[in-house]
């Protein structure tokens, strides 16, 4: 029996669609990039062993289902590939036809995130954040959140995860502590490192602000917009 599909939170959907789509060109632009902890020779790796299935139907209906709900509240739509990596990544490269942008979610770090046992809440938090990568490619945020590292690029996408959390979880903030111990064991905190997701206190302020952001009724797109500001004053 997959474990992930029997946590209450993460529903079994019916369309496997967004895995299953047909692949179109692909193509890694010259120079070197570093995109949410992963460069060029990760990008070519996550290619080679692209796959549609994790080879469990219902491990996949189960993402699927809180990838859409992930979708609806961020009006993106990447395409998603399950990898042989400990690593979840976005880019803007699109492989999936018809998509914009990719998701891939490495199954050796996905399936670790389930044996967290909390109810799949650190799994759809890092879904979040990967998709709130997309979105920022195709926004203006993409080049206003540029510096010297990936640090505000990092901390937006954990605001946009914790306005997704609010609109999953509502008023259970005590299962936000479940997200908040994810971010704390993730990523690269190094202020030098190209790769700087930020430290555990700067990744839990920018998730806890996005939360806030959500429950207070501001819309996605003016959650983003302030969302910047907030992160590059962190």
């Amino acid at each position: 029996m997959c474990v992930i599909c029997s946590r209450r939170d993460l529903i079994s959907g019916a369309i496997a669609a967004l895995l299953l789509r047909t692949e179109s060109s692909y193509a890694v632009e010259s120079g070197p990039r570093v995109l949410c902890g992963f460069n060029d020779d990760d990008l070519r790796s996550y290619h080679n062993s692209m796959t549609s299935t994790s080879g469990d139907t219902k491990f996949d209906s189960a993402l699927i289902a809180e990838l859409r709900r992930i979708l609806q509240v961020f009006h993106v739509d990447p395409g998603f590939k399950f990898v042989k990596a400990n690593n979840a990544a976005a880019t803007d490269e699109t492989v999936v036809q018809g998509t914009r942008g990719t998701v891939f979610i490495g199954l050796d770090f996905v399936r670790k995130l389930v044996d967290h046992d909390d109810g799949g809440i650190s799994v759809a938090g890092v879904l979040a954040h990967e998709c709130a990568h997309i979105y920022q490619y195709f926004s203006p945020y993409n080049e206003k959140l540029k510096g010297p590292t990936n640090l505000w690029f990092e901390l937006h996408a954990d605001l946009l995860a914790g306005y997704y959390m609010a609109k999953k979880l509502g008023t259970e903030t005590i299962r936000l502590t479940d997200f908040q111990r994810t971010l704390m064991q993730g990523g690269t905190f190094n202020e030098q490192a190209v790769k700087n997701h930020g430290s555990p206190g700067q990744r839990n302020a920018a998730m806890d602000k996005g939360y806030r952001l959500s429950r207070s009724g501001m819309s996605f797109e003016d959650a983003a917009r302030e969302g910047k500001e907030y992160v590059q004053r962190l």
